[in-house]
């Protein structure tokens, strides 16, 4: 257990391991937990292990089906991605034929599906037949950080597996491992998402967290707003600003009782989710930045 490809979630790990040993795995499981924080490396590793030809050693790394799933080429793993942001039925429908056969490697086959959310309707309505009905040796390993987005008849017919958000520790020794580092105080602010720290790590370090934009203590100026609009050379390295604030907004608005604050918040969340839309509509960021920045600074009844 001591090399498994991932730091945290090494004892829901070995539970799924346990189960997959004892012929009490499910065929259906749904990975649920915040983007980042490892879902996708575990239903990986657990779909070689299911796969590995070596079953007391899974995955084992050396044999055929070892090397091909290393490689994305095992005939018996299917992933599905989604196309232009969702999962199609043409997907499922191709899936679906494939399942009529026996595995063609191993002995069972395993199907992922690593942003379950992405289904659209139809392509959930067909898995469903299909997730009611498993074909022999066949197990579904879906995963989602929007479970909200998942019907729900996809999620009753699946075992939940919950993953919590990465501690500290161990997004440092990740970006360690990266040849990165995020002092302690910018590393909260990937609120336990690997994928997080590592953009992080990319961005600029004078960009002010939630705390100072809304706090009284050294608040953020309108000229040091301005300036750090007009610094910003390539819009791509807001993205991971932004999404921490949105994720220390979520964190505040669970916290917070007032009324007042709330709607600030809710407010805020929705200028940068507008914001986020008119960067894709190549608006200049430089001169929206720096409004973002000056938000809770507004008063009141501009903020609608």
């Amino acid at each position: 257990m001591s090399d498994l490809p991932f730091l945290a979630h090494r004892e829901t790990y070995r539970r799924l391991d346990q189960m997959r040993l004892a012929g009490r795995l499910p065929h259906g499981l749904i990975f649920l937990g915040p983007e980042g924080v490892g879902k996708r490396l575990v239903a990986r590793h657990l779909a070689k292990a299911l796969l590995c030809e070596k079953e007391s050693e899974a995955p084992c790394g050396a044999c055929r089906s070892c090397q091909q799933a290393a490689t994305d080429q095992h005939p018996d793993l299917w992933s599905l991605e989604p196309e232009g942001g969702r999962i199609k039925i043409d997907a499922i429908r191709e899936l679906k034929k494939s399942l009529n056969l026996p595995p063609l490697v191993s002995k069972l086959r395993v199907v992922l599906i690593a942003e379950a959310h992405a289904l659209n309707a139809a392509a959930a309505n067909a898995l469903l037949k299909t997730l009611e009905e498993p074909p022999p040796a066949t197990y579904f390993l879906l995963a989602s950080h929007a479970a909200g987005w998942v019907p729900r008849t996809i999620l009753s017919r699946c075992q939940k597996v919950r993953f919590s958000p990465l501690p500290d520790s161990a997004l440092a020794e990740i970006l360690r491992a990266q040849g990165k580092a995020l002092d302690p105080s910018r590393l909260r602010l990937a609120h336990g998402s690997a994928r997080l720290a590592l953009l992080l790590s990319e961005a600029p370090e004078e960009w002010p967290d939630l705390e100072r934009l809304w706090g009284e203590a050294e608040p953020l100026g309108l000229d040091e707003a301005y300036a750090l609009g007009q610094s910003l050379n390539e819009a791509e390295r807001l993205t991971p600003y932004l999404e921490s604030l949105l994720l220390e907004s979520h964190r505040r608005l669970c916290a917070e009782a007032s009324p007042e604050r709330r709607f600030a918040l809710l407010t805020f969340a929705e200028r940068i989710l507008e914001f986020r839309r008119e960067m894709r509509q190549n608006a200049n960021p430089k001169l929206h930045l720096p409004r973002l920045l000056m938000f809770f600074k507004e008063p009141l009844e501009s903020r609608l």
